[in-house]
């Protein structure tokens, strides 16, 4: 490792470090050439959404940095934690930064990770990421949750360096979600805005599927669910003329009855896939469902909602009473289309696979030690593979430096059967584990890129004495997908600062990956193109 520069100023702290690594390649790379369908309101996949496209794969048709030769980058973000990030057209990365003071701000920053321009958008709500979600559409405009449960647009195609950051103008604003779908203001009402994505029509692409999350007081005794959640459709047009710059109107709105939500959703053509936790009669998180819904001609349908088992039982490590992951959209080698989530089962946690056409349970696999595990962290799922991860014991509340390690583990199951010559999967039994690290801790969402078939993620090491009373020494890793082997990780450095919570790891368009910490931007590229 060498030290080539370090920069210093009043507004930021920066440095470059070479390293000199294992080439990243896989063993078997069986990922290769496999695409994932590209929603036509979004812009590439890739580089438009904090799971990588609309189906959630977590996993990007790029190869990432590979070579033996390695550059990282630590920027200081005054801003704070920035954990999903997009890329544009011209290689800039789009955040949404979290700051000490709760307030949620949209960032734009070069590939040195030099902030260009940020854009105060949202407020916090505790025990809810609901304001934080983004997407770039298909123009490169930068859709985001904005004050008042509402949406905003901004051009993020080309953002200027003007030396010092500067505040983007939105090129419309959307009325308030809430009191359209509920008939409250964002004054009365407790529900919020969690997630948009567009809907898949490319003859309007104006329409907007959009979560609220419901309000479940998790910190009440008893808890309380004071309102449900909805998933709308509605459609805003820009329009000069209008107030704000875009006429809104809702299309169809769809009650999820005793449920509320803390994840967001994938879409495909047929409609929104996304997981809610279910509340007894005696206010207990206890259920749970998947839900397939769909959209035309004005209206919201259910297709199907199919249960999950739900323990009750706040894990540490998760923000969730239910499933901690966003559904996965996958098509196994055999054809079948699938949803895939973990659930919140006691004493093991299950990957639960479902038929994408009905919602019949394909596949329910028990992964991880009994009562050590959970996930906050969304599948990766191409073709039949899956990999989950462990989260189990990350402390997601305590703003200081985590002293004793989570519960290791990652795993890659396998959803076909073997031999199986059948379009449809046995009903209700076991993945396959290809392989499991039981020796690792992982954080936030890992990403596959299918070029090079490595997983790049956030890991963590407790092994020195040192870790006792000032935490872990934090990593990005480089895992072939095919055995699960750690080919190399590069140290961004010692505690809570350098801590990934939730996200995933971005890529923009010349293969370099990029991560926020608790205090900095990261990001590691092939040190030859620089």
């Amino acid at each position: 490792m060498t030290l080539t520069n370090i920069l210093h100023s009043k507004t930021n702290k920066s440095s470059l470090q070479d390293f000199t690594v294992p080439e990243g390649k896989s063993i078997k790379n069986i990922f290769s050439n496999l695409s994932v369908p590209r929603n036509p309101g979004l812009g590439p996949n890739n580089w438009s959404s904090p799971h990588q496209d609309s189906y959630c794969t977590e996993s990007v048709g790029l190869c990432g940095p590979t070579s033996e030769k390695l550059q990282l980058i630590l920027q200081q973000n005054p801003y704070g934690f920035t954990p999903v990030m997009v890329s544009n057209q011209n290689n800039q990365m789009i955040g949404i930064a979290l700051n000490e003071h709760l307030m949620f701000h949209l960032i734009v920053f070069d590939s040195d990770c030099n902030i260009l321009s940020t854009t105060r958008v949202n407020d916090f709500r505790p025990h809810s990421f609901g304001g934080g979600y983004f997407y770039q559409d298909h123009n490169d405009n930068t859709i985001s949750n904005y004050f008042d449960n509402r949406l905003a647009s901004f051009p993020t195609s080309n953002v200027e360096n003007r030396r010092t950051p500067y505040k983007l103008t939105p090129n419309w604003i959307s009325d308030d979600i809430v009191k359209l779908v509920t008939h409250s203001s964002s004054v009365t009402s407790s529900n919020r805005l969690y997630s948009v994505m567009p809907v898949w029509d490319k003859s309007n692409l104006n329409l907007y599927w959009c979560l609220l999350a419901g309000n479940y007081t998790i910190d009440d005794e008893p808890p309380v669910l004071k309102e449900p959640a909805y998933m709308a459709v509605v459609e805003i047009v820009p329009d000069a003329n209008a107030k704000e710059g875009a006429r809104t109107k809702l299309m169809d709105s769809y009650e999820l009855t005793n449920q509320w939500n803390n994840n967001t959703f994938a879409v495909d053509k047929d409609g929104a896939y996304f997981v809610t936790n279910g509340v007894n009669d005696s206010g207990a998180s206890t259920g749970g469902y998947c839900w397939a819904l769909s959209y035309s001609a004005g209206k919201i349908s259910l297709r199907w909602q199919s249960s999950y088992e739900n323990s009750g039982l706040l894990k540490p490590g998760q923000k969730n009473i239910g499933s901690g992951t966003t559904p996965t959209l996958l098509t196994a080698a055999d054809g079948t289309e699938c949803v895939a989530i973990t659930d919140n089962a006691y004493p093991q946690m299950n990957v639960v696979v479902y038929n994408r056409s009905n919602g019949t349970i394909l596949k329910q696999t028990p992964v991880f030690p009994a009562m050590r595990g959970c996930d906050e962290a969304s599948l990766i799922g191409i073709s039949n593979r899956l990999v989950v991860e462990n989260n189990f014991g990350h402390t997601v509340t305590n703003k200081k430096s985590q002293l004793v390690t989570n519960e290791p583990g990652l795993a890659m199951l396998t959803i076909t059967d073997k031999n199986s010559d059948s379009r449809e999967l046995a009903v209700a039994t076991s993945s396959e584990i290809i392989w499991e690290d039981k020796r690792n801790a992982f954080f936030a969402m890992s990403m596959l890129a299918r070029e090079s078939g490595i997983i790049f993620a956030h890991t963590a090491d407790w092994s020195d004495d040192i870790s006792a009373t000032q935490g872990a020494m934090y990593y990005i890793s480089a895992i072939d997908s095919w055995d699960g082997r750690v080919i190399w990780r590069i140290p961004l450095g010692r505690g809570y600062e350098f801590c990934h919570d939730y996200g995933g790891i971005y890529f923009n368009r010349s293969n370099g990956i990029f991560m926020g910490t608790r205090n900095y931007l990261v990001s590691i590229r092939n040190a030859e193109t620089q």
